[in-house]
């Protein structure tokens, strides 16, 4: 497999049966300096009539209207390979190239191994393409949770049955206090019947929802015994009033008529007092009275 981008090309993955010793690491190295068609295609964006289509050397020669490609001419001697046939298919998900897969051998192939990889082309392609999206899909759901840990609100990411696939710290905290009652809400606002919660769809065609738990309630008792637990100056105290209510630094800078810098040095203060490592944990910290 190789990965084409702005930094050039990168040999991703290499496998093979019966390979001359070395060939990975110096096509490695060799594939920066090729040129852009090195192989009869361009990695970055395949000619449409060469996806998912079985092809042996003479095919590739014929489609593109060229000689050999410099793979044959200036890497494959090297492993006394250049005259080898070659039988392949790019595996391909719309323009993007998912794998290249097929042989070299001495002999030519025939159409009976051509129809064989064409045969099992289709269910590469599912595979590989299915591979790519889970890989994709772990790593959007790796970002989207960091960000929904910065978020001072217990925020849920909901299935497409209402199953909680996902909770940030601030949920997560209410989950070990109650499951049951915050399963109870959740499902609620989805019969449209809780006020409370925010419901957001992920993406506008996507089944996954956000499910945001506003909070009820002053919070200044609250923080009154935050303020003794943890030893809060006064000022102090005002910012995790402030913060516990959702307030971002800028907002509780023109709450306080005061500059956001001055802001981010009393929540850094906070957050060191109570012994948490970001802002979602504090007002979770908050919330629970732990």
């Amino acid at each position: 497999m190789i990965r084409a981008g702005d930094g050039g090309r990168k040999l991703e993955f290499f496998h093979g049966a019966r390979m001359p010793a070395g060939i990975r690491s110096a096509y490695a190295r060799w594939l920066p300096t090729a040129p852009k068609n090195f192989a009869g295609y361009d990695p970055a964006s395949p000619d449409p009539r060469q996806r998912n289509r079985p092809l042996r050397s003479r095919d590739i020669e014929a489609l593109t209207g060229r000689g050999p490609p410099a793979v044959v001419r200036s890497f494959l001697p090297r492993f006394a390979l250049s005259e080898s046939d070659q039988l392949r298919v790019l595996v391909c998900e719309g323009p993007a190239l998912l794998a290249w897969v097929g042989a070299l051998r001495a002999g030519s192939f025939g159409r009976d191994e051509v129809r064989l990889l064409g045969a099992i082309a289709p269910a590469l392609q599912r595979r590989l393409a299915l591979e790519r999206r889970l890989v994709e899909a772990q790593a959007r759901a790796g970002e989207i949770g960091t960000a929904l840990e910065n978020v001072p609100a217990a925020v849920f990411v909901l299935g497409p049955g209402g199953g909680i696939l996902h909770a940030n710290e601030a949920a997560r905290t209410l989950l070990d206090r109650d499951r049951r009652a915050v399963e109870g809400q959740l499902a609620s606002a989805l019969r449209g019947a809780d006020g409370s919660v925010q419901l957001a769809r992920l993406d506008p065609g996507s089944e996954l929802r956000l499910a945001i738990l506003q909070r009820r309630g002053d919070p200044g008792p609250l923080v009154a015994a935050a303020r003794a637990r943890w030893q809060l100056t006064p000022r102090q105290a005002q910012v995790l009033h402030l913060v516990g209510q959702g307030l971002s630094n800028r907002a509780v800078a023109a709450a306080l008529s005061c500059s956001e810098s001055t802001v981010e040095l009393h929540v850094t203060a906070l957050l060191c007092k109570s012994q948490c490592e970001g802002r979602a944990q504090l007002v979770a910290r908050l919330w629970s009275g732990s």
